[in-house]
């Protein structure tokens, strides 16, 4: 729910679009909190109030998925009565414990007065966590069309934000790498580059695609008050890679020949990889995969 690196490191807490998210994708939430910690040793950080190591409460996570498998509904039935049966409960043992940690530690974490002051009006209102969490999701959004990071692979398009609301009740706000235009037709593009190998590592790829699954799912976008037609697109960009290819556009010749003319580029996995990514494509057409080199 809470993870506090020390004063000297980042505060993150639980938002109300992860559950959102999670509520579309027929996911059961488990609640946690960090109940140990060690003060971080890297030579960088020996003189600064930053933690490590941070363990959960298993017996606390435990026992949640005990109850998960005993439950009979939907995983946004029991999300929503995870949220507001125990949230500001579970909140408030992440604050304790983060002072248990301090005590045993001596290192300083971020002041708790704030976080008390957002869980007071939650415990008042708790339609408050959704109103705090998207207001503050909103505002990342829009910086995050204003940044350009020097690691991002950026140079087809522009960055925009969307506003996305669905019939679970879910509402996120989202910045994806890249806008298109071209022929009428705009394309909403992930981005994931690679400068050490020829295809970006599985994780990067998975995260690439399950951004894009609220998107390539939108029943309609509206531009200015207008609708406009979308395709969205993951473009996976490696060292060496000969040619490129896009699927699903590419016939099961095309993607042979490609993995042939790159077969002492790609490895074993990385080829099954782009199989895989091949089928991904075939069976949601509104979502095109390009493989091809970074330069």
């Amino acid at each position: 729910m809470i993870k506090d690196e020390g004063k000297d490191g980042d505060i993150d807490k639980i938002q109300y679009s992860t559950i959102s998210w999670m509520n579309l994708l027929n996911i059961y939430i488990v609640l946690a909190y960090y109940e140990t910690a060690k003060k971080s040793t890297k030579k960088t950080q020996t003189n600064k109030n930053k933690l490590s190591n941070q363990k959960f409460n298993n017996d606390f996570v435990k026992f949640q998925i005990n109850e998960i498998l005993a439950y009979h509904q939907s995983a946004l039935h029991w999300n929503k009565n995870l949220f507001e049966e125990r949230f500001t409960q579970t909140f408030e043992k992440a604050l304790d414990s983060y002072d248990y940690i301090f005590n045993q530690t001596g290192v300083i974490i971020h002041s708790r007065d704030g976080l008390d002051k957002y869980l007071s009006k939650i415990r008042e209102e708790f339609e408050e966590f959704k109103n705090i969490s998207l207001k503050g999701s909103q505002s990342a959004s829009k910086r995050e069309a204003l940044t350009s990071h020097k690691l991002e692979y950026l140079v087809d398009g522009l960055k925009a934000t969307f506003s996305i609301e669905n019939y679970l009740g879910g509402i996120y706000y989202l910045t994806p790498d890249e806008i298109l235009f071209e022929n009428n037709m705009y394309t909403i593009q992930e981005s994931k580059n690679t400068s050490t190998a020829s295809l970006p590592k599985l994780p990067d790829i998975q995260d690439g695609l399950f951004k894009l699954i609220l998107f390539s799912n939108l029943d309609t976008l509206m531009l200015n008050g207008q609708e406009v037609l979308f395709v969205t697109k993951l473009k996976l960009t490696g060292n060496n890679v000969v040619a490129s290819i896009v699927f699903p556009d590419a016939s099961l010749e095309e993607l042979e020949y490609f993995l042939e003319v790159n077969i002492k580029i790609f490895n074993t996995n990385q080829r099954a990889i782009i199989k895989k990514l091949a089928l991904e494509a075939q069976n949601n057409q509104r979502l095109q995969i390009e493989v091809s080199n970074n330069f």
